[in-house]
């Protein structure tokens, strides 16, 4: 996981999230739907990371909360001003990180979210068409579907 080359042509999303149990379950949803990932636990991460990749980076999807002294709002502050052309979808658990805290370009969607709205959301961030999904609609459903 998280290996990218750069012959590789599948978009690829930048995860932020520091449970690794989250992190891990977000990684897979998008690879298995066709989509490279970069993984990384803190903001300060991602950044050093779209520093050094940007160019390769469509979307980082974040979590609000990230240890270290920059959070999901600034990141997206930081990611709008220094790279616009990448989009950023934030999510939260926590009922006082509301959309209304967003004063950038940004998407916010609450956990618990759900696998089909992340993966609408990235794909037409991404700029991948409907249909060019690969692989399962929601993790662990069964093939040819239930």
């Amino acid at each position: 996981m998280s290996a990218v080359t750069s012959s590789d042509a599948r978009p690829v999303i930048l995860v932020v999230e520091d449970e690794p149990d989250e992190r891990f379950l977000a990684a897979e949803l998008l690879e298995e739907t066709g989509f490279r990932v970069i993984e990384a636990e803190t903001a300060e991460r991602a950044l050093a990371i779209l520093n050094d990749r940007a160019d390769e980076v469509s979307v980082v999807f974040s979590d609000v909360r990230t240890p270290g002294p920059i959070g999901g709002f600034e990141l997206a502050r930081i990611i709008g001003v220094t790279w616009p052309r990448v989009r950023v979808l934030l999510t939260s658990g926590d009922a006082g990180d509301q959309p209304s805290d967003l004063r950038v370009s940004a998407t916010f969607i609450p956990k618990p979210w759900r696998a089909a709205d992340i993966l609408a959301w990235v794909e037409e961030a991404a700029g991948r068409p409907d249909g060019a999904r690969r692989g399962p609609d929601v993790i662990g459903s069964p093939a040819g579907g239930a």
